[in-house]
């Protein structure tokens, strides 16, 4: 590891997006200027808040996350970052999307803001380079938590059904196929993930677990009608990350 670790970077192998960014400053030569942080022990995520990954943190700052482009990093840890995030809001919304755990507990309460922290507004806000102030983002959320709801309800809704197949691919082996994953949808597999996906033991969890919002119903509807291209999304993701031995190779290196 280099002298230079200003950015720190929490990870996980198998996310789409790390694996890119992994990939990126690899071959831009910049592994040496980053912590590489794995969030497989989940002490780290609790430590730490980074509820979504990759998660960015810039000289003890929540800087960035999901969505981000590799270059994002590169030029923060070349010292040219200029970040340009358009509608603050826009961009809490994206990093609530892109945040499973976070997606799953706002829609179980039906609120986004039961799923929001400090740190992944920060992270969202891109704070060390924007000076955005988190708490005031997230009091305009609160304000506005009704309205914005509406609006981001049934995209919190898809985000969550492709979390839904990638996890439920992965515990059949990548066994998967359109038929399987309706017939899990029709049992209830969908509430029983989310109820498992939103809640530490019960913490978390609505006062009535079994009292489902609307917007579970979205989740359901949208995997059942995109099962097919759901799959081969997630089959050509997973199998390029799976296969890339050099990817598997440098993580064994930084992470081990």
């Amino acid at each position: 590891m280099g002298a230079f670790t200003r950015v720190k970077i929490f990870i996980h192998p198998t996310c789409a997006v790390s694996y890119k960014l992994v990939r990126h400053l690899a071959e831009r030569g910049k592994l040496d200027s980053v912590e590489l942080v794995d969030v497989t022990d989940p002490r780290v995520v609790l430590r730490e808040g980074a509820l979504s990954v990759p998660f960015v943190v810039y000289e003890g700052v929540p800087a960035a996350t999901d969505p981000l482009d590799p270059r994002e990093v590169e030029e923060m840890i070349e010292g040219v970052y200029e970040p340009s995030i358009g509608d603050p809001l826009e961009a809490v919304r994206d990093a609530l999307i892109h945040s499973s755990f976070a997606a799953a507990v706002a829609l179980l309460h039906d609120d986004p803001t039961v799923g929001l922290t400090r740190e992944l507004v920060a992270a969202a806000l891109r704070t060390p380079f924007t000076k955005l102030d988190p708490e005031r983002v997230l009091q305009e959320v609160y304000a506005r938590r009704l309205e914005l709801w509406k609006e981001w309800r049934d995209m919190v809704a898809r985000a969550l059904g492709v979390s839904f197949v990638r996890e439920l691919w992965w515990s059949l082996d990548g066994r998967l196929d359109p038929e399987t994953l309706k017939e899990h949808v029709r049992r209830g597999a969908v509430r029983l993930w989310l109820l498992a996906k939103a809640s530490i033991g019960r913490s978390g969890l609505p006062w009535r677990p079994s009292s489902m919002p609307d917007a579970v119903r979205s989740v359901e509807r949208f995997v059942e009608r995109g099962a097919v291209g759901l799959i081969r999304k997630i089959e050509r993701e997973q199998k390029e990350i799976m296969n890339d031995e050099e990817y598997w190779r440098i993580l064994r290196e930084r992470l081990q």
